[in-house]
């Protein structure tokens, strides 16, 4: 529920100046010395205390540093050079270092006052050599817990597989599920039943993700910006606003109008708030929910947890182990393309501005395709990345992917290269 990053590292990766030229421009020399070090950064030789600022350090700690580098000496094999730097200001760089399986894209920024300090540093994805559909498939196969992904080619009808692994699979899917909102609200808008620009108030409030569960109650605002915000930044409070707006039984009858396979596995479609609640419950309530059919959930639902106050669920109780992941809502990787056909086809033109919003990829990757809507989902033991993409030949696909795993967290960095690695390949 909570959309995490889909970067390795990050921290702070600043402009010298507003308005720095966007155009590639012969490097500084400082910015060429800190470049080439990277080299010995993924190599685990360099010296990061001497290399970093004290104000990154104080985001990213060394031995934070240093893993990111073996992570991606791990993937990728050992830095061999320094392959080309694109500087867009005397302070900031796209450096690529060649690697013995891969072509590494960073984003640099050093500070403008010797000694050039690190600033600013963005893993921003990878080239592999050789690379292919059926070797991303094999690798995230190879993954602990569950996996499932596919990348399908749309068309008219069904669309093409291009690859599967377990695509039939249902699992775990985080906020992803807030796509089937946004098809029914898109729906409802199509049939002359709201508006994007129907306001609405703030009458209820989950926790974060999101900025919403900060605003006052009674705020105005309209259907627009809560889909916006649940896409976007996976606004648990928008989300459950529109939840109420759309109807619980009406998003469950959009799952079967899209073909969820197991839809049933999603009722009652539960709120954030109503998801937050049972992973919350003492072990004797959480037991009851476990056991009880369809219509003992609605009416526990109504009964338990529908009411319940957010400010007694506070976020330190929910920590970085995996928690109740049976608690969720449930898709499989071929669920999830016949969703984004159901938007591509069906959805107007604010709903595919709204699934736009944010790439979920690197920037340099989203401007080499015509069209890239995005959503995700996590929690601990639990993440999907899906995309509806379109490339510049006018051809769309959809790429997605789940892992689930109820005994330990994920390697979110590790599993989003995989996939950025499969939109790469298909744009």
């Amino acid at each position: 529920m909570v959309q995490r990053l889909l970067v390795w590292l990050a921290a702070s990766l600043l402009a010298s100046a507003a308005g720095s030229p966007a155009s590639a421009q012969a490097p500084d020399p400082a910015l060429q010395g800190r470049a080439e070090q990277l080299v010995a950064l993924i190599n685990g030789e360099a010296e990061i205390e001497t290399m970093f600022s004290a104000d990154f350090l104080a985001q990213v700690p060394a031995p934070q540093v240093r893993a990111v580098g073996e992570a991606l000496r791990t993937q990728y094999g050992p830095a061999r050079a320094l392959a080309r730097i694109d500087a867009t200001s005397p302070t900031t760089a796209t450096v690529l270092i060649d690697a013995e399986r891969a072509t590494i894209r960073l984003n640099l920024a050093i500070q403008p006052q010797a000694p050039h300090l690190i600033q600013g540093l963005l893993v921003a994805g990878a080239e592999v050599r050789g690379d292919s559909l059926a070797a991303i498939a094999s690798e995230i196969a190879a993954l602990p817990g569950e996996t499932a992904f596919a990348v399908v080619r749309l068309g008219d009808g069904a669309g093409e597989r291009l690859v599967g692994h377990r695509a039939e699979e249902t699992l775990a899917i985080g906020s992803t599920f807030k796509l089937w909102i946004l098809a029914e609200i898109s729906r409802q808008v199509s049939a002359g039943e709201r508006r994007w620009t129907d306001v609405v108030t703030l009458d209820r409030r989950s926790l974060p993700s999101g900025q919403l569960q900060d605003w006052p109650p009674g705020s105005p605002v309209t259907i627009h910006t809560l889909a916006a915000l649940m896409i976007s930044i996976s606004d648990n409070t928008a989300t459950d606003i529109l939840h109420g707006l759309a109807g619980r039984g009406n998003v469950e009858r959009i799952m079967s109008t899209i073909g969820v396979a197991e839809a049933a596995r999603n009722r009652p479609f539960l709120s954030t708030l109503e998801a937050f609640s049972l992973k919350a419950a003492s072990d004797a309530a959480y037991a009851a929910w476990r056991a009880a059919d369809e219509e003992e959930r609605r009416r526990l639902l109504a009964a338990d947890y529908e009411a319940t106050n957010p400010a007694g669920l506070a976020p330190g109780r929910f920590g970085t182990a995996p928690n109740r992941i049976e608690v969720e809502w449930f898709a499989s990787a071929a669920d999830l393309v016949r969703t984004m056909d159901w938007l591509r086809r069906n959805g107007d033109e604010t709903t595919l501005a709204i699934l736009a919003i944010s790439s979920g990829l690197p920037p340099p990757l989203a401007a080499e395709l015509a069209y890239v809507g995005y959503k995700g989902g996590s929690e601990p033991g639990v993440l999907n990345l899906t995309w509806l993409v379109r490339n510049r030949s006018g051809q769309w696909h959809v790429v997605t992917g789940s892992w689930n795993d109820p005994a330990s967290a994920l390697a979110e960095g590790r599993f989003a290269e995989l996939m950025r690695r499969a939109v790469q390949l298909v744009r």
